[in-house]
């Protein structure tokens, strides 16, 4: 079995599960949930931090996914059953950005984290079960934003992006009569004095 087809396994595996008995609560008794942390920088560079709840708890998921989505990447970890962090970094951005987080898989958290839609209601569990069987296995949870389906909503954070500091120069325009080149056109169109520009229009040949 290939490392793929492994990860889809076991996000299939743990939530077939738990689609079958999301109303009964004392299934996921035991279950680690994560705490989700986020600090902002400069240019709207973000690192997000997941941790397991109760690392020394018994029935610990290895499924649980952070998954973070901006400016159209979508980056997805592992949270460890050890304690220890999972982290995924995005930006720094040259503008404004919205910021989609999630964590999937796991079992004792605040079911707003992410908010299933539909969950709760008169045959979510059956929707959701088909729906997986429709898209051949559960690795839809671990998408982005971009690819929507009826279940998953996501978290935002707005961030402030820095302008590029280094933009592309704007388009020089050519002349087309030595008109152009009169009254400081030349020099707006690059030109090092007046008479090269009128030689441009002259011959078609640019010496800037």
């Amino acid at each position: 079995m290939t490392m793929t087809n492994k990860k889809s396994f076991a996000i299939a595996t743990f939530l077939a599960i738990a689609v079958l008995a999301l109303s009964a609560a004392t299934v996921f008794a035991g279950h680690n949930g994560a705490m989700v942390s986020h600090e902002t920088f400069s240019c709207g560079e973000t690192t997000f931090t997941a941790t397991i709840t109760d690392p020394d708890g018994t029935h610990k998921v290895t499924n649980m996914y952070l998954v973070v989505s901006a400016d159209g990447n979508t980056q997805s970890v592992i949270i460890p059953t050890d304690g220890s962090d999972a982290e995924i970094t995005v930006g720094p951005f040259t503008e404004d950005m919205t910021i989609y987080w999630n964590v999937f898989g796991g079992g004792e958290r605040d079911y707003d984290q992410p908010l299933w839609n539909g969950y709760g209601e008169e045959g979510f569990s059956a929707d959701i079960a088909a729906y997986a069987d429709d898209q051949g296995g559960y690795g839809w949870v671990l998408d982005g934003p971009e690819e929507e389906n009826p279940f998953v909503n996501w978290n935002t954070i707005e961030v402030e992006g820095c302008p590029d500091d280094d933009p592309e120069p704007p388009t020089v325009d050519n002349p087309e009569t030595k008109a152009d080149c009169k009254n400081g056109g030349w020099e707006a169109m690059g030109f090092r004095n007046q008479g090269q520009c009128i030689r441009y229009v002259n011959t078609d040949q640019d010496s800037r």
